[in-house]
């Protein structure tokens, strides 16, 4: 069975062994894919409409629609929103907020429209350059204590927890077993091998 401890550890290995405290608390505290806009009288959303399609856009490349589903499909921008809302910083929320301003400039100067409405290809390519920008940035700041992270690491770190703590992400993509199982009370003995006592 993998709890939530064993999701932490697979995620960090995806990511390159560590992921922010932040996406830690989330989900420990068990965020969902999906919820209401408010709970109480506390509004639950972070992301601007623009700014969800932006996200929706990047996280459907890092995980598209293959034989399974992709990153959209399994409720991720809705799950970022809900993490960036209720578990981030306020300075991981500015980065993010600035790094998705900075991905629809980038799309407006190199086809005059937001990344959201670019071709998978454009996309892609830009992509690239924010993946070598941010490793570039990690390996410069490897030293440097409390460096913020970069916005193109938080996209993808939310990218992957969301989609591996869906249920198609946990039976598709991982091993999942449910526990504690369904009972089944009629097992012949033949099929057990052996019966055991308490």
């Amino acid at each position: 069975m993998m709890d939530r401890r064993e999701l932490l550890y697979r995620a960090s290995m995806l990511l390159g062994g560590a992921i922010t405290a932040s996406a830690a608390s989330g989900i420990l505290a068990g965020c969902t894919t999906t919820s209401p806009d408010t709970i109480g009288d506390v509004k639950t959303g972070f992301l601007t409409p623009a700014e969800t399609a932006t996200v929706s856009a990047l996280a459907d490349q890092i995980i598209p629609r293959t034989d399974t589903p992709g990153a959209t499909d399994v409720g991720v921008p809705a799950f970022i929103d809900r993490m960036l809302a209720g578990f981030y910083t306020d300075k991981e929320r500015d980065i993010v907020r600035a790094g998705l301003a900075s991905v629809d400039a980038d799309a407006n100067r190199l086809r005059g429209k937001p990344f959201a409405q670019l071709t998978s290809d454009e996309q892609v390519a830009l992509m690239k350059q924010y993946d070598q920008a941010q490793y570039d940035y990690t390996r410069a700041n490897a030293t440097t204590q409390n460096a913020p992270p970069h916005y193109f690491r938080l996209i993808k770190e939310l990218t992957i927890i969301g989609f591996c703590t869906s249920e198609p992400g946990a039976k598709q993509l991982m091993r999942y077993e449910q526990t504690p199982g369904p009972y089944r009370g009629d097992v012949p003995v033949s099929e057990i091998g052996k019966a055991w006592a308490l």
